[in-house]
């Protein structure tokens, strides 16, 4: 007695809620090859929910600038590849800082600034705020920091 394949008659269902990337096979065809390869189309990506201070202008900002953080013994000079730092103050479990509290900085010193040891607490945070002013004068391009960069709570 000869057996035939197994076919699919309906379509695979995801068990998520709300699957944002996942593959999903568009329909299930009824011949042989559709159990091999299924035709994959990807999921819509979710909006991504605005969060309270949530500024892409100041990340943006921080692009391709050099690195203004400058802790001797670790800074590579940033250029083309700075990343926004944020302010260690104030955030904690589920908190951010602000991202119009950001700074450019290299790799290395952003690393250094978040879990590096050579710095105590009260020196990172007077760089942070030697920093955040250098940086708000060379943005608004006028020199004049808007922006209190202190004074937001202790962390």
């Amino acid at each position: 007695m000869k057996r035939t394949a197994l076919v699919a008659r309906t379509a695979l269902r995801c068990r998520r809620a709300t699957p944002c990337s996942r593959l999903v096979p568009r329909k299930a065809a009824l011949h042989r090859s559709a159990l091999r390869a299924p035709l994959m189309q990807p999921f819509r990506r979710c909006a991504r929910k605005p969060k309270p201070g949530d500024d892409r202008r100041m990340r943006h900002a921080c692009r391709d600038q050099p690195c203004y953080l400058r802790i001797a013994g670790v800074c590579t000079g940033g250029g083309a590849s700075s990343v926004p730092t944020h302010r260690n103050e104030g955030k904690g479990l589920g908190l951010k800082t602000p991202d119009r509290l950001t700074v450019p900085a290299c790799g290395e010193c952003h690393a250094e600034y978040d879990q590096g040891r050579r710095l105590l607490r009260a020196e990172r945070r007077a760089l942070w705020d030697a920093t955040f002013l250098r940086w708000v004068a060379a943005r608004d391009g006028a020199g004049a920091a808007v922006v209190n960069a202190g004074g937001e709570g202790d962390a």
